[in-house]
């Protein structure tokens, strides 16, 4: 059975909750996703593509994706896209790896 940590690129498996927290605060300021077409004003937390901040509450529609353009992208060799509306890259990974995943 694969483990979360044979597809978490970000490693929150062995993240302390400040550590995570610290990382989605980092994240938040690198992301593009603000400036994204489909971006909707309104979620707590951007850099959809990071294990636990889930898709937007806000955005209902994909008007465009920015996501290969990213820093964040980028910099943690993401493979995916539309993660604010498709939910983050470690539950699109066990999507299409596994068949599994949450909505």
């Amino acid at each position: 059975m694969s483990k979360v940590s044979d597809f978490d690129k970000f490693g929150v498996e062995a993240m302390s909750k400040d550590e995570h927290n610290g990382l989605q605060s980092s994240l938040n300021e690198k992301c593009l996703c603000a400036g994204c077409p489909s971006y909707v004003e309104g979620d707590e937390n951007i850099a959809f593509c990071f294990p636990l901040t889930g898709a937007s509450t806000a955005i209902k529609q994909e008007k465009g994706c920015m996501c290969d353009g990213c820093p964040v992208y980028k910099e943690y060799e993401l493979t995916h896209g539309h993660y604010c509306t498709r939910c983050s890259q470690l539950c699109q990974t066990y999507k299409t790896e596994l068949g599994a995943g949450h909505e």
